[in-house]
């Protein structure tokens, strides 16, 4: 009853007719402050509302963007629907600074960002800005691996009601409905979105189950405008993070070599988990760990954005309020568990002839997260002459309960319903400061771009972990991120770029209660050069770019994850990325364009220790100039676009334009964890697309119909992964090492078909 309501009140602006031309809603200030401008010295792509729609097959938003330059994208259920995640130039979600609306999407605390807590993103999203590595001065964290400003207040405002229905492999189906009133007699437009995405996902039990409601008004002035905007995401997808034992995806595997893997692994009870064995021998590649009906991650989040702008004289001025509410929890079955891993005490239970002392009962618990992101923030901008001047700030404060409840033991509700096994809460402020000067040359050929950002972090978290260890933990950090830049540009075909930037970051929650000792996880710090030549004319267009990110005290992956399937993470002294960005596209004849990119990075870590144990004997391994994990050499992306029909008549005087891709991304090895070793690696994989896409207008009415053709080559590969090792004493009394790797394999050919009508 609940979203029918919610549905109504954004539907009915909808049919409110409005005889006002359309304009485009400007990026909002708080858009601006996290952005780049075109002649801009930082390496970043635009991404246009267009763009994202001609991806658009349903999938969460890494998927949209997954050919753009040193991406590397990851699903947990294989088809890019539920849990998917992404990279780049190898550094993970939790270095990478999202905004909407110029608001930070990162968690406060995990750094990381829930795709799937925002199901149907891409069809709200009016443009996006993909800068590669540290990029222009942000309100909030800083950015060590890139960041993404998303805008949804860039739409057209202008009357229109859209359905779009799609369905496609592995039962993936869509239902979404858009509107927008156009801008009203008294300034005011309105325009939203309701989405229903499900899934069975690729892997076996991943289903998804995703839904959300997107709304917002803008009231419009002569020198101003104020806009609130509303989105809710709720999903309930069944877990498969755990991945799949590498074995079981290699082609010549048979059941005699898994089943004898399964009898030296710990994960698989050496052999007797039988259930779990006889699962991954019947389901081999989409064998999923987790079997329990209700393995499912249930979580709801409502995001409010309120934008008031506001040009006094030559002054712009933009101010924001937000809010980011969360809750949800991930439901476990946990079968001959310990009473005390519960805070339970053993009972004894006295027959006629024996006492039994019960310590340990089968649970199904939840663990829960309710979070509350609320802050503010202040941009301002004038221009005098051929300088400009922008300065601006925000505060946020965050608050996390952690907690766990029990649902049943031995089948039976607990009496106390209230009764949490664990409890903490995270506390974050987060203050942070930047100005901005530009100066253009008399010629405005040359232009330098200074910047500087304090920001002041305070974090404080006590309790008890999941497991029931206890903990107290306070850090304050106080940054200071300077960058300069300049643009050169001598003609309008040539221009040069060059930048130099500082960023620093504080450790996530994970990151101090994953390490033995919380007091010795240090914050890091980066220094990124970057260099850039841009050609372009009519049909050719050409960019290199080079970087070098020196990074010291970096968090690096260990390859090996949390029970929650997060990736743990350790700091190094010194570690570096450096590498080539080329991009480049031109038109074939009148017909035809073709547009790719390739990154040729080296990616290391100076020095690097890794400790391993036998018993009473420590064995050290030193590894010098090693390979950072999940960070491949070499990333490319090739689209080849056909016009096969543009335009004309068809059976009378319907319009019909008929266009024909052929996408292709390729990713190197990537080792799954610091020792650069190729017995914990991924292969190189390369994945063939092609997207049909036939636009009509039938009726005065606007048809467009997508048929996506993924993997059409059915290249059986994976994305992303974990990895240990242990050592063992041999029957010689020597030392061996034993492997253990999990992957997590993409789905083989697939595809998806999307309707879309607009009235």
């Amino acid at each position: 009853m609940r979203r029918i309501i919610l549905f109504s009140l954004l539907l009915a602006p909808a049919f409110i007719q409005a005889q006002i031309d359309s304009i485009n809603v400007l990026k909002p200030a708080a858009v601006k402050a996290v952005s780049s401008d075109e002649r801009s010295p930082f390496a970043h792509t635009d991404v246009t509302e267009e763009d994202i729609i001609k991806r658009d097959a349903a999938q969460d938003l890494p998927f949209l963007i997954r050919f753009t330059p040193s991406v590397v994208v990851t699903s947990d259920a294989g088809n890019g629907i539920g849990y998917t995640g992404m990279r780049l130039r190898g550094t993970d979600a939790t270095r990478i600074n999202v905004t909407i609306n110029g608001v930070p999407l990162n968690d406060a605390e995990s750094m990381g960002v829930w795709w799937v807590d925002l199901p149907d993103l891409g069809s709200s999203v009016s443009d996006l800005q993909i800068s590669r590595g540290v990029g222009t001065s942000t309100n909030g964290p800083s950015a060590f691996g890139g960041s993404i400003a998303i805008n949804t207040l860039g739409k057209v405002a202008k009357p229109l009601i859209q359905a779009k229905v799609g369905m496609g492999s592995f039962g993936s189906q869509r239902l979404s409905g858009m509107w927008n009133t156009g801008i009203l007699d008294n300034g005011i437009s309105f325009d939203g979105r309701v989405s229903q995405i499900t899934s069975d996902g690729y892997m076996n039990r991943a289903s998804s189950e995703l839904f959300s409601v997107y709304g917002s008004v803008v009231k419009r002035w002569e020198d101003g405008k104020i806009s609130f905007t509303a989105t809710k995401g709720e999903e309930r997808t069944y877990q498969s993070w755990y991945g799949v034992p590498e074995i079981a995806t290699e082609v010549d595997a048979d059941s005699a070599a898994i089943a004898d893997w399964a009898a030296w692994s710990w994960e698989y009870g050496f052999g007797e988990d039988t259930a779990r064995v006889n699962d991954l021998l019947a389901n081999g590649r989409q064998h999923n760990y987790y079997s329990y009906e209700n393995e499912v991650d249930d979580y709801a989040q409502d995001h409010h954005q309120l934008h008031i702008e506001q040009q006094i004289g030559a002054l712009n001025l933009g101010f924001a309020l937000f809010q980011t509410l969360g809750s949800g929890y991930y439901e476990q079955e946990r079968l001959g568990d310990s009473f005390s891993n519960y805070g339970i005490e053993p009972y004894e239970v006295v027959s006629d002839s024996d006492t039994v002392v019960v310590e340990s009962a089968d649970f199904i618990r939840r663990r829960w997260l309710d979070n509350q992101l609320r802050g503010g923030m202040l941009n301002a901008s004038f221009e005098k002459g051929n300088s400009r001047f922008d300065f601006g700030g925000m505060y946020s404060i965050y608050n996390g309960d952690h907690f766990g409840k029990i649902v049943s033991q031995d089948g039976v509700e607990p009496e106390d319903s209230e009764y949490n096994y664990y409890f903490s809460q995270g506390n974050k402020t987060d203050l942070s400061a930047y100005t901005r000067l530009t100066v253009l040359s008399e010629n405005e050929k040359l232009r330098v771009q200074a910047e500087a950002q304090i920001r002041k972090v305070d974090y404080a978290t006590k309790g008890l972990d999941s497991d029931r260890n206890e903990f107290d933990i306070t850090d304050s950090h106080t940054f200071f991120n300077p960058k300069i830049g300049f643009d050169l540009m001598p003609n309008t075909n040539n221009r040069l770029f060059a930048s130099l930037a500082v960023a620093n970051r504080e450790p996530s929650r994970n990151n101090y209660l994953d390490a033995p000792d919380p007091t010795a996880i240090l914050p890091e710090n980066l220094r990124d050069l970057e260099l850039g030549y841009r050609f372009a004319n009519s049909k050719f267009a050409f960019e290199l770019g080079a970087y070098h990110m020196q990074y010291t005290n970096q968090l690096i992956p260990t390859g090996t994850i949390s029970d929650t399937g997060a990736g743990i993470k350790m700091n190094v002294d010194e570690s570096y990325r450096q590498g080539i960005e080329v991009q480049a596209g031109f038109k074939i004849g009148n017909f035809a364009t073709w547009q790719g990119n390739a990154t040729i990075s080296n990616n290391k870590i100076v020095e690097f220790t890794d400790i391993q144990e036998l018993g009473d004997s420590v064995y050290t391994f030193n590894y010098y100039e090693t390979d950072i994990a999940f960070s491949p050499s070499l990333i490319g992306a090739s689209i080849l676009t056909f016009d096969v029909w543009d335009g004309g008549d068809l059976f009378s005087d319907e319009e019909l334009d008929v266009d024909l891709e052929f996408a292709s991304k390729y990713v190197g090895k990537q080792y799954l964890d610091n020792t650069s070793s190729d017995d914990r690696a991924l292969p190189s994989y390369l994945v063939h697309d092609i997207v049909v896409r036939c636009n009509m207008v039938l009726n005065g009415r606007e048809v467009d119909l997508s048929i996506f053709a993924n993997n059409v080559f059915d290249h059986l590969y994976s994305a992303n992964g974990w990895s240990y090792y242990y050592l063992y004493e041999n029957e010689d009394g020597g030392v061996n090492e034993y492997n253990e790797n999990y992957v997590y394999p993409q789905a083989g050919r697939n595809g998806f078909i999307s309707l879309s009508l607009k009235f």
